[in-house]
This record gives C-alpha cells, structure tokens and sequence, in this order.
C-alpha cells in the first residue's frame, strides 16, 4: 500500500509544481488516467453536496431498485411505501435515512455528456438507479459504477447534472434506501451529526482512542487525543462519523436483560460513545450471533435507559471497527509547503550508503530554481520531475504504527533537516527498531510511532528515498 500511496503523491506534486505549491496526499491509484477521465479520489479533492435539496420537505418521491424495489411517496403529511403497502412504516426512520441521502457528500471528478461510451467504460448500470423526485418537478438519477481499483470508492453518474462522481463505500449504502432502513431503528439519534464534538472508542474494556472535533470554524475539524496527540485525518473521521451516525439495529434480541455476559456484553468487544453538546450516547457491542453476520448490541444515552436492551446490529455497517487506527491521525511528520523551504539537508546511513544529500530551494513571484547538492537543477521536465519524486520520499516519511518510546535510540538510519525561509529549522529522524521498521523523532522528540526501513531504501518506483536519489542523479548526468 505504501507504494501505491506514495505514486499517487508523486503525481499531485508534479501537478502542483506549475501552481508553485508542494503538498502531501495518501491517495491509491498506482497507474492514472488518460486526459479528461476521471482521476480523483475521496482523499484529494473537496467533496460535494450530490443533491441539491434543502430540506427533505422537498422530497416528493424515492424510488431505489438497487436491493429492494422501494418506492417512498410524500402525501397528506405522511411517508407511504407504495411498492411493499403491507410494510408497517416508521416515519422517523424514514425522515433520518433520506435527511443523510439529502446530505451526501461525493467528488466531482468529471462534468460533460454522459455518453454510451461513458457508461460502457465506468460500467454504470443502465437499470438500476435511485430517482429522487423534488415536489418542484426537478429529478435526480444516480446510477452506480465500477469500484475504481485499489479504494473503497465507486463511480457514479447522476444523469441530470452530467457529472461523474467518486462515491465511498459508506455513502453508497446510506443511499441505498432497503425495507429495513424503513422499519429499523436508528441507534446514534443526534438532531444535527454535525454537532458532534468527541468520540471515544474502547476495545474489550480498554481506551483505543479518542478523537475530539473544534466546530468554532467554517467546517469541522479534528484531533486525536489517544493513543496519540496529533491533528486528525478530517477525511477519514467524518467517514467514520457517516458510518456511525447511520447504524441501525437488525433485529430486537431481549429486553431488560439481566445476564449481560450471555451475550458478551459485560465486558463489550467495543464501546464507541459519540458526544454532541447535548450529551453523550454509547453503542456497546459484543459476541457476534450464530450465524456471524451480527453483533449483539446495547445502546443509550447517557442516562442508560435502553441499556440493558439487547439487540443485533449487522457487521456489515461495522467494518470501521477494524480499521488501523493510525487512519484517523495527520500522519505525516513534516508536511509544510515547499515554498516556505530553503534547504532540506539529508543524511542516510542505511542500506549499504552513508552520504549526505542538500535540496535548494529559491522561490520568487513568478519563478523557481531548484538545487541539487548545490548545483542547479535544469530547466528540463524529466529532471524536475526526478527531483521532485526526492521531495515525496522524504515528506512521506510518516507514521504506519504505533509503539512505546524506547529506553535508548538505536542506530540513526536517517535524518532530514529542514531549513524554513523564517530561519527555523526542523529535524526529522530514523532510529532503527527492527530489521524492517524505524523510530521517528521530531525535533529531538519521540513521534509516538515508527516507519518502514523501506521508505529510505526503496526504489524510484516505491519512492524509496535512496532509489529517488539515484534516479535524479541519473537523469540529470550525474551518475
């Protein structure tokens, strides 16, 4: 994975170098596109609103034959299901799950005629699709596509607006709307998820992390609080957020029950409480039922009113659970834009080399010119580009795991030394911790975390931080 994320890296910097900008992305896409396809990912463009509804009062129609053939209509103030009439409707329900259809978020990545050769490519289905009808007379046709390789993100057109959208997996089931979603009940029942403020997750009786949102600003932000004190991966955690605050249960267990354990619910496998400014509500999970598609499941308020409540909630809705939970952390130990650079020195003591590297930086209004051990690099494309792959490896040197700070540092592999154009510097440093993985230091400071060898001794093609090196050093004549 780490090579496919640092290609990608690769490929939004050479891009940003006509824009004079430098930045880091964890994209999966090894191999690109063809110009004017669609090439985006959830984790480097802004996400979008796909519908442009208000209000779910807009709403007139639903209509999604993806699983079930449902069919919603809006008359005399009240929701009906005109396709299965003898279902016993629950209205909240109903007004929860198209309120999130109302506010999913997807990336644009292409706008233009939707033509049978778009369809044919993408593999949008043709004949099955969620039609959302406005009481204005507007429609909105979405149609699913191929899983783009190497993501959890699914193509999508919407036929009206003329754009192709990359959907994640998470906002692709809460917009398939099935005859449960019409009878079950919603867990996490918050007035407004955007008001969510903290979410603390404990594993078999133990902290696994917390994470708390500042929503003083324009939009949400986050940090981790536990294992780690680190700005959060916002993309990740609002993902997580969709996926929690749209659990519902799967069937009705046992009420009031007296004997927690038998259900593995004493000593939960997980625990995730969600906090708004309101109060604090807990979903409790524990052995999964016989047949291994549920968990047995509690949950209330703060007040613990339904705790003793036991129910079953599908792990299909529950695959976050598993999740690394570096995911939810800024991983990157120096991520500044390259044009607030003036050098990057580089010192590597790995891999049978023991040398030391400068990047020059000279940055004005309208132009550049980079360096390479003092000598300039050339105005030509190839070299540039070579130069810059250098850049990604050692800004991708970031967290993977984990890991208790050591007694002592072990043997120094790697040390970049950034030098910033106020004069600051910062040091980032690789101390050995096994045959495979590295220690990382900031500033003399334990990361809380380690890093594979491999990103230093790698080559060009896994941007190796060594195999970079000797890739410009050889297009540039120097080898």
């Amino acid at each position: 994975m780490k090579q496919y994320r640092t290609t990608i890296i690769s490929v939004i910097v050479i891009a940003a170098a006509v824009a004079a900008f430098f930045i880091i992305s964890s994209v999966v896409n090894k191999d690109g596109a063809d110009a004017g396809q669609p090439t985006a990912t959830p984790e480097t463009e802004e996400s979008e609103k796909m519908f442009d509804i208000n209000d779910i009062s807009d709403i007139l129609r639903y209509e999604c034959n993806i699983v079930d053939d449902i069919v919603l209509e809006y008359e005399n103030g009240e929701w009906t299901c005109p396709s299965y009439t003898d279902l016993v409707l629950n209205s909240s329900s109903i007004s929860i799950s198209l309120n999130v259809v109302r506010e999913s978020m997807a990336v644009p990545v292409y706008e233009g005629d939707i033509t049978a050769e778009v369809y044919d490519t993408y593999d949008i289905s043709r004949d099955k699709y969620i039609r959302i009808t406005l009481k204005d007379g507007s429609t909105y046709t979405l149609r699913f596509g191929m899983q783009k390789p190497g993501t959890h993100s699914y193509f999508a057109v919407i036929d009206e607006s003329r754009k192709i959208y990359l959907v994640t997996d998470t906002y692709r089931n809460n917009l398939t709307l099935t005859k449960e979603n019409l009878l079950q009940t919603r867990i996490f029942n918050f007035n407004d998820p955007g008001k969510i403020r903290h979410v603390d997750v404990s594993r078999s009786g133990e902290p696994f992390f917390s994470l708390t949102a500042d929503i003083t600003g324009e939009a949400r932000t986050w940090a981790m609080n536990y294992p780690l004190e680190r700005a959060g991966n916002d993309t990740h955690i609002e993902e997580i957020m969709t996926a929690i605050t749209s659990l519902y249960t799967k069937d009705y267990i046992e009420g009031d029950c007296e004997d927690l354990s038998v259900y593995g619910l004493d000593v939960p496998y997980y625990e995730i409480t969600v906090t708004d400014n309101k109060g604090a509500q807990t979903l409790s999970l524990g052995s999964k039922v016989p047949s291994g598609d549920a968990y047995y499941c509690t949950f209330g308020s703060s007040g613990g009113e339904l705790v003793n409540n036991v129910f079953s909630i599908e792990t299909t809705y529950l695959t976050f659970i598993d999740d690394n939970v570096v995911k939810y952390m800024d991983t990157y130990i120096f991520s500044e834009l390259y044009t607030v650079l003036e050098t990057a020195e580089i010192n590597i003591s790995c891999g049978g080399v023991n040398e030391t590297y400068t990047l020059g930086f000279d940055i004005w209004d309208d132009g550049e010119q980079l360096y390479f051990n003092g000598q300039a690099v050339a105005d030509d494309n190839t070299q540039i580009r070579a130069f810059r792959k250098i850049n990604t490896a050692i800004y991708s040197l970031d967290i993977v795991g984990i890991d208790d700070e050591p007694a002592e540092k072990g043997e120094r592999l790697i040390s970049v030394v950034y030098k910033l154009n106020t004069g600051e510097t910062v040091t980032v440093e690789g101390f050995r911790r096994d045959e495979t993985t590295m220690y990382l230091y900031k500033d003399g400071e334990y990361t809380g975390g380690y890093e594979h060898i491999r990103q230093i001794t790698g080559s060009v093609d896994g941007y190796g931080v060594i195999g970079t090196i000797e890739n410009y050093k050889t297009v540039s004549g120097m080898n």
